[in-house]
């Protein structure tokens, strides 16, 4: 129940941030993504463009208007792919 409410507020978020978040993708790992009942945070991937979107997304981006505190980490594709990034997580991508 906890992973749909989190999913809905992050998808709503993404939709909210426009031209800041286009073309970017957003992954849930952790325990909200295995739905855990006693998640105590979520952990989120944001794979951008570039460097300066992520800048952008990291200073756009209120965490306090979440449910549970945010981890985020924010990679460029490249960066992402080179480490695998997705797959070592586990990751469930939410959005788009």
């Amino acid at each position: 129940m906890i992973r749909h409410r989190v999913i809905t507020s992050l998808r709503e978020l993404a939709a909210s941030l426009g031209p800041e978040a286009e073309g970017t993708q957003w992954h849930l790992f952790g325990s909200v993504a295995r739905n855990e009942p006693d998640a105590a945070d979520i952990d989120l991937m944001i794979l951008c463009k570039s460097d300066e979107q992520a800048d952008t997304l990291r200073r756009v981006i209120d965490p306090d208007t979440l449910a549970l505190p945010l981890h985020l980490a924010l990679l460029t594709f490249d960066e992402a792919a080179a480490i695998d990034a997705v797959r070592v997580q586990r990751s469930l991508a939410i959005f788009p």
